[in-house]
């Protein structure tokens, strides 16, 4: 539960971002979990590669997110300013967040995965 409401103020946190740091980066959709115990062996190589494709744009995201704090950066020093620390925290939450996502969909595909193998010994 504490989870699910951590991730919640993640999430509306980052929903509020483009407001804040008028960045243009996207969040990559989630994948579908599979189960794997009663998945076929399609549907679960029909997942994998979902959770590739999700892992790439994930690491797109990601960079664009750096991209874009290094180019914040650079007119800051150019206009002689600080850097907005909140840009920077905010921006490091959407990295951390999605990262966590990456994690749990490696996680979950891994474990669905093994129920595949289970049921089709």
């Amino acid at each position: 539960m504490l989870k699910k409401l951590g991730l919640a103020a993640v999430l509306l946190v980052a929903g509020a971002v483009p407001a804040l740091a008028d960045d243009t980066c996207q969040a990559p959709p989630i994948p579908a979990a599979v189960d794997g115990g009663t998945a076929s062996r399609d549907q679960v190589l029909a997942a994998q590669a979902a959770v590739k494709t999700y892992i790439a744009a994930s690491d797109t995201y990601q960079a664009c997110i750096n991209d874009y704090v290094t180019a914040q950066k650079a007119q800051a020093d150019k206009d002689k300013k600080p850097m907005d620390a909140t840009l920077i925290q905010v921006e490091g939450d959407k990295i951390t967040a999605n990262q966590n996502s990456k994690q749990k969909v490696g996680d979950d595909f891994n474990m669905a995965v093994g129920a595949y193998k289970k049921a089709h010994p």
